[in-house]
């Protein structure tokens, strides 16, 4: 059995990065697939796939080190050809536009996605996981896609949100085998078990919380400080992307003290982490007496070090 074939035909499929619209429905598809079919999972899917033929080929085949390279060669180089349509942003719609292609035939018709753009308008809570993630990621971007005041506005974001799953998911798949080629001169391919593969996948996020001291406000100053310093980077080539992992990080990461002094959960702090980079002359002004208590707590610190 050819498993290097199999692993490479698949890797090629997942690869492949095709947008279309169709004027009827007025919603897209994104590799084949309308975009209301797909969720955080939908990927995942694929690439567990992937992993199994891959070890398959890994305890039957032979130079490993070669050919995982090869692989990485070809996913790293989809993955910059991505990037360069700004695939986490709105810009990729001006840049990537004249490549969506117009479609008039398809298998099946799609659901609507009316009701879950009223239900975003309306500001109502999320059900699940799946809609959590897509309406964080839309309030993120809001500012770009004219506030997602129309259906198609809202059509654009949902693409863009898979798009974005899609990278993410891709990312994946090359640390995945990127920590596998790095470990190759210690792994015994010919025993290796599919199950011994998880210690190269990225790991879980463990439900723990950091908790801080200050109100949701001062929180948004402080990571705002952090990002624009970059002392703090989550995404070094892309500041926009950077920007929406470190507030999605902090939501789901951390606490912070409210009026009555009661630890709460972020959630989101969109509205906060805006103003905390506003230029408006009042947001100013507060983000200069945020500074000044945080450079008198610094400063004391560094009074109290011996020498």
């Amino acid at each position: 059995m050819d498993y290097a074939f199999q692993t490479d035909n698949a890797i090629n499929e997942l690869t492949k990065f095709k947008v279309s619209y169709s004027e009827t429905f007025n919603t897209y598809q994104f590799n084949n697939k309308w975009i209301n079919e797909i969720d955080e999972y939908y990927y995942y899917d694929k690439i567990d796939n992937i992993k199994k033929l891959l070890h398959k080929q890994l305890v039957n085949g032979l130079k490993h080190v070669e050919y995982l390279q090869n692989l990485l060669d070809l996913i790293w180089d989809k993955i910059e050809h991505i990037e360069k349509y700004k695939c986490h942003s709105p810009k990729f719609f001006n840049l990537y536009s004249e490549k969506i292609r117009i479609i008039d035939n398809y298998n099946k018709k799609p659901a609507t996605n009316i009701g879950l753009f009223e239900k975003f308008k309306s500001g109502s809570e999320p059900i699940d996981s799946k809609e959590s993630g897509l309406f964080n990621f839309l309030e993120f971007h809001s500012e770009n896609i004219n506030k997602f005041e129309t259906q198609f506005d809202f059509e654009k974001g949902m693409l863009l949100h898979s798009v974005h799953m899609y990278c993410e998911a891709l990312k994946n798949l090359y640390d995945f085998i990127y920590s596998i080629h790095m470990n190759a001169e210690f792994i015994d391919f010919k025993n290796l078990k599919l199950e011994d593969l998880e210690e190269y996948s990225p790991k879980k996020r463990k439900n723990r919380v950091c908790h801080v001291n200050f109100n949701k406000k001062g929180v948004a100053l402080l990571f705002s400080i952090l990002l624009e310093e970059k002392i703090f980077v989550l995404d070094e080539f892309n500041m926009e992307k950077n920007r929406y992992e470190l507030k999605q990080f902090v939501e789901e990461n951390f606490t912070y003290r409210n009026a009555n002094n009661e630890r709460l959960p972020i959630k989101t702090f969109k509205r906060e982490y805006s103003e905390a980079i506003s230029v408006d002359s009042k947001e100013t002004k507060k983000q200069k007496e945020f500074l000044d208590k945080l450079i008198f707590k610094l400063q004391t610190r560094r009074n109290n070090t011996k020498d």
